[in-house]
């Protein structure tokens, strides 16, 4: 059972010996390990062993599938914030500009999608700006406390330190440590923790400034359930191109006849044998091979590896064809729980990173707090849209629904309240210049 998540006593202090436990302890080594063979699966690496010489030959990368349709689909279209009226929240919204922060949404996303979760480093940068990075799950680990609201406590950045040769030095890493109120970089050697305390400094962030993103409650990647089934179809796809390579170099039987050596070079170099008995039969000996019963056998699995992921199988003839758009809908219901299950938990960590921007902005620019419950993160899905009907959806709710909601709902909108403004400056313009051109130009002036 691989942990992915680690819990300590409330006021637990990052002590040499906590932190030594924490990087060496057999928990770690596991769970890094696993990583390293999710990540096989995404590089299309065969990872199951098998004896020769039925080694894995053939990798068709389902879990790359898996992983890029859940987030392409959840992230297709970057994330868009909706504020309440009178709420600014423009200065965040700069600093995600200038970083593409819809680039880092979608490499925290793949991370959880193939780990079950993802990690993102606040920072100040080299003017002091609010800037995020995403951090390799495998080089951090974010400890909770033990109370009901698993707070936050502290977290180590680390990777393995190296020798002049280049080679690791095993049980020896350098870290960045990061509490709630400081930054310190370290070396963990022999169970000590070396550095300079001078060095160390205080942030702004009001938090460890960490966010993990969940790709669910029980952090379980896209495709890890499948995993079995995504190894039963490689063996198999693997064993059908040994059965054809042994096909080739099948066994040649002679009955009623010697073969000899002269006779053995002349059926390699011409392909053909002279001077055989009368009563002599060559044949072949080779295993028959049941094709449908195999293809049978793939599709079941193919079938169960999506069933099972609820990921739809877009070269499905039968997925679209001319189905309705109802009967679309009935066959991406689970797909869509399941994103709207990612969304919720990658939605509550976009808040989390909203949080600290803005204690920051606050104590460096006098930014005021924005609460959770005015702004809105926005998903819009990557799915082909018919914008004249979201036209017509949206021109019949106008009036009820306020500019900014509806104007998110258009694929080709990035920015909903800098369109909503821009349509205002044109209207009003539009409205500067009175009836000017028509028959009769001095009626506005007059009005």
């Amino acid at each position: 059972m691989i942990q992915k998540v680690y819990y300590l006593p409330k006021g637990t202090e990052p002590t040499k010996e906590v932190i030594n436990n924490l990087l060496t302890g057999n928990a770690r080594k596991s769970e890094v390990d696993y990583y390293n063979r999710l990540e096989a699966y995404m590089r299309s690496e065969p990872v199951t062993e098998r004896p020769a010489p039925h080694q894995i030959l053939a990798v068709t990368n389902h879990a790359r599938y898996i992983s890029k349709t859940n987030v392409g689909y959840l992230l297709g279209n970057p994330v868009q914030y909706l504020v309440s009226e009178g709420t600014n929240i423009d200065a965040i919204v700069d600093l995600y500009k200038d970083q593409t922060i819809g680039k880092l949404d979608v490499e925290l996303a793949n991370d959880a999608s193939v780990f079950g979760h993802a990690f993102e480093r606040i920072y100040n940068d080299e003017n002091s700006d609010c800037n995020s990075t995403r951090i390799d799950p495998r080089n951090i680990m974010l400890i909770y406390d033990d109370t009901v609201k698993h707070e936050k406590m502290f977290a180590i950045i680390y990777i393995p330190s190296y020798d002049e040769n280049g080679k690791i030095i095993d049980g020896q890493f350098e870290m960045t440590l990061l509490t709630p109120t400081m930054v310190m970089e370290r070396t963990l050697k022999a169970g000590e923790l070396i550095g300079d305390p001078s060095l160390d400094r205080e942030h702004s962030f009001g938090e460890v400034p960490v966010v993990e993103y969940l790709n669910g409650v029980d952090r379980i990647g896209d495709f890890e359930p499948v995993v079995s089934l995504i190894d039963a179809y490689n063996i198999l796809q693997s064993d059908r191109v040994l059965d054809r390579e042994r096909l080739v170099d099948a066994i040649l039987a002679f009955y009623g006849s010697d073969f000899d050596k002269e006779q053995r070079k002349e059926l390699k170099d011409s392909r053909i044998l002279s001077n055989l008995p009368p009563d002599a039969k060559i044949e072949y000996i080779t295993k028959n091979i049941n094709e449908s019963d195999a293809d049978v056998l793939r599709q079941n699995i193919v079938t169960d590896i999506h069933k099972i992921s609820m990921t739809p199988d877009m070269s499905d003839k039968e997925f679209a064809g001319n189905s309705s758009g109802v009967a679309i809908a009935y066959k991406l219901l689970a797909f869509e729980q399941h994103i709207k299950d990612k969304e919720r938990y990658f939605e509550d960590a976009l808040m989390d990173r909203f949080r600290i921007y803005n204690f920051f902005l606050n104590k460096k620019s006098n930014m005021p707090i924005v609460t959770n419950n005015e702004v809105d993160a926005v998903f819009k899905r990557a799915l082909p849209i018919n914008n004249l009907e979201v036209s017509q959806m949206i021109n019949n709710l106008v009036g009820i629904v306020d500019k900014e909601t509806l104007v998110a709902q258009l694929s080709f909108v990035q920015d909903a309240k800098e369109t909503v403004e821009l349509a205002e400056q044109e209207e009003n313009a539009s409205l500067s210049l009175g009836n000017y051109g028509t028959e009769q130009p001095n009626e506005a002036n007059e009005e």
